[in-house]
């Protein structure tokens, strides 16, 4: 196969294989300006669609860009991107060409270069680029290292080997600035052996936790006004907000509507009409069901209800439906029924929950209720008034159900019922039931469906996308929130928000946070799209960074002050009471004075564990590390409360064991290391940038 061929069907898992780094080819053009494009446009302002560090992004190199990777993802996935799933590609192709546009630049001030024997030792080396090495490897996993030579030095493929240059150059000059920006990464021999002993010797302690909240009441503190004041001003840095801003939102998601659902039921009234006329309905199942045909035998319980009772209704032979589910609607032929091994009951219930310990009320009212439904009146009805189920609103019905399916007095109690009885009333765990028992049946049966999803047409599309335009319209020139209540949409408004964080209701939306953070007070949006559908969004609340107001917080200051207060007291107790023991006494002794301070003994535990009831605390976990065998310690003060801790046991170190896995941990901990190092200073270049978004303009 031609390398050119070889390479465009590979172009996913070349994409894939770079993702975050280059990602597609135009990436690396419009970064290193190959072709001269984006100095021939620099003065096409009104065609910007942002800039990095006053370096313009052109609206048609950027949407090449996009097609692109939205053409990749639907060779990957066989679909073509929906419109949300669009705008989380111009999203990451965004920040792709942010991070390359930024990497290129700390590249070109580092001084940082690839020769051209560099690039031929890398492709012709003994360790080829794994997304060209892959496409000559057979399913054995054996390199064609001859046919992959002469296809690269094959004149014909001079254009897609220029194309592949440029990507390996690319790589190794991300991978050069990598290797300058973690020189100074190292991680020390105290580093390894920490996590080493960490993760493998083994604690065992004894412990007595003392409780804020159980120990000292709220009135046993003085915690006043005063003190809230001072706790406010010492701590300003904790009240520190960065800008956020409210949003009065409408949405109109997009859905399926009636019509599109009528236009399914016509299609499948065509199908009935087409198989009674003769059609083999088997072809009409492969032709037109979204799911794979199956010539199972099913029970009862393993239909939904409505398809249930449509299968087993009807005979051998008919057609029955279409039956609208929560995945669409399905047409099903009934090819036979046959006898099964397992008995199936359908039964419906009230249930009378024991309300404050009165069993007597309880089996009172379920008493009458079962005389009541005995003498003819309407057991559905019944149930819906008094049952305290969820199954009341279908009337109690319960659906079929086989052995073991039920706790056992009412299996018990249905299966000695016959079908269009009522028993009770039967006690169970849950309270007392009344039951009817509405059929029981043992049969199995044979369907064929055809499944058709309800699909939104894109003249429902439209028609929301309209809606949701008229009302932006509206609401700009009148008000947003009357014209809301005029038109009978559903006003939301969002919790106060960051810039580029979640908005919460809506998720990650850049445009609708741009508006949020450069719209002015009251302002209305245009009609953004959104997740599922879209939204016209109204500024509803402006805070900028600062300080959060005293007022605001007083009353978490109340709880931290009070949880302070309480905690030196118990401080005081805990060092109170280690002082009664003599050297050698244990902390039981405690508890003999104390009953309310019970020793916990804690299972072997490593130091990197979560301990249960006291989690990752770090106080606690720095005492255990710093105690000898037999120790006990201080007051500790701990996130939760304070402890008193006596360290009972502690394994010996394993060299031979640490010998063993040093060299892994070592690799372990540099890649944590550098991985963090790196994101740190990638974020610190990008907020430090001037970028300019104006996606929103081109994009709706």
């Amino acid at each position: 196969m031609p390398l050119m061929t070889q390479i465009r069907e590979s172009m996913t898992k070349v994409f894939a294989i770079f993702a975050g780094l280059f990602v597609v080819y135009i990436v690396l053009d419009w970064g290193m300006d190959i072709t001269g494009r984006k100095s021939a446009k620099m003065n096409a302002r009104s065609q910007e669609v942002g800039s990095i560090n006053g370096e313009a992004i052109q609206y048609k190199d950027f949407s090449d860009m996009v097609r692109q990777a939205a053409d990749n993802q639907k060779t990957q996935s066989g679909v073509e991107p929906d419109d949300n799933q669009q705008r989380l590609i111009r999203d990451q192709v965004w920040n792709q060409v942010v991070e390359q546009h930024l990497y290129d630049e700390q590249i070109k001030k580092l001084g940082i270069t690839v020769s051209n024997q560099e690039i031929i030792d890398a492709i012709f080396g003994p360790t080829p680029p794994d997304f060209l090495k892959g496409q000559f490897t057979d399913s054995t996993g054996t390199f064609n290292r001859q046919q992959y030579e002469f296809q690269l030095k094959n004149p014909k493929n001079k254009d897609v080997v220029v194309r592949v240059e440029d990507i390996v150059r690319k790589q190794h000059l991300r991978e050069k600035l990598q290797s300058i920006i973690l020189s100074s990464v190292r991680v020390t021999e105290g580093d390894v052996l920490q996590r080493f002993s960490d993760e493998n010797i083994k604690y065992t302690a004894e412990t007595i936790y003392f409780d804020p909240n159980a120990l000292v009441k709220d009135n046993e503190i003085a915690a006043g006004e005063e003190d809230y004041r001072r706790y406010y001003s010492d701590h300003q840095e904790e009240f520190k907000t960065e800008a956020t801003r409210k949003l009065k939102y409408v949405l109109f998601p997009e859905a399926p509507s009636a019509v599109d659902s009528q236009s399914v039921i016509s299609d499948m009234e065509d199908i009935v009409r087409r198989a009674k006329a003769g059609a083999d309905f088997a072809e009409l199942v492969k032709t037109y069901s979204e799911t794979p045909a199956s010539d199972n035998f099913v029970k009862h319980g393993e239909l939904t209800p409505d398809q249930e009772t449509a299968a087993f209704s009807a005979s051998a032979g008919s057609i029955v439906g279409p039956v609208k589910e929560f995945d669409g609607y399905h047409l099903m032929k009934v090819l036979e029924f046959r006898a099964g091994k397992d008995e199936f009951t359908h039964a419906a219930h009230i249930l009378i929950r024991v309300e404050n310990n009165d069993s007597i009320a309880a089996l009172k009212l379920a008493r009458t209720l079962t005389e009541r439904a005995k003498k003819g009146e309407d057991f559905g009805s019944l149930a819906k008034q008094y049952s305290k189920d969820p199954s009341s609103q279908k009337g109690g019905d319960l659906g079929w159900f086989g052995k073991g399916r039920m706790v056992k007095p009412f299996e018990e109690a249905a299966g000695k019922t016959k079908p269009g009885q009522i028993t009770g009333p039967v006690r169970t765990q849950f309270g007392y039931h009344v039951i009817k028992v509405l059929g029981r049946d043992s049969r199995e049966v044979k369907i064929s469906s055809i499944l058709m999803k309800i699909s939104m047409s894109s003249a429902t599309r439209a028609d929301i996308s309209q809606r949701a335009q008229d009302f932006a319209f509206l609401a700009k020139e009148g008000d947003f929130t009357k014209e809301a209540e005029q038109s009978k949409y559903n006003l939301l408004e969002t919790p106060a928000f960051q810039k580029a964080g979640v908005i919460p209701g809506i998720g990650v939306n850049s445009t609708v946070s741009k508006f949020a953070f450069t719209a002015k007070m009251g302002a209305v949006s245009e009609s953004y799209s959104l997740q599922n559908g879209f939204g016209v969004f109204m500024v509803s609340e402006i805070r900028e960074a600062g300080v959060r107001p005293y007022d605001d917080v007083k009353a978490v200051i109340e709880v931290k002050v009070k949880h302070d207060k309480k905690i030196e007291k118990l401080k005081a107790l805990a060092t109170q009471l280690r002082s009664t023991l003599s050297p050698g006494d244990s902390l039981g002794k405690i508890t003999m004075q104390r009953s309310d301070l019970p020793v916990q003994h804690l299972a072997p535990f490593t130091l990197s564990q979560f301990l249960p009831a006291i989690g990752r605390d770090p106080g606690f976990i720095g005492t255990v590390a710093q105690l000898n065998q037999g120790e006990m310690s201080k007051a500790v003060d701990g996130q939760r409360g304070v402890y008193l801790i006596t360290l009972t046991s502690k394994s010996a170190f394993d060299s031979t064991l640490y010998r063993a896995q040093h060299d892994p941990l070592l690799t372990q901990l540099l890649t944590e290391k550098r991985n963090r190092f790196f994101t740190d200073w990638s974020e610190n270049l990008k907020k430090s940038a001037e970028l300019v978004d104006n996606r929103d303009q081109f994009y709706r």
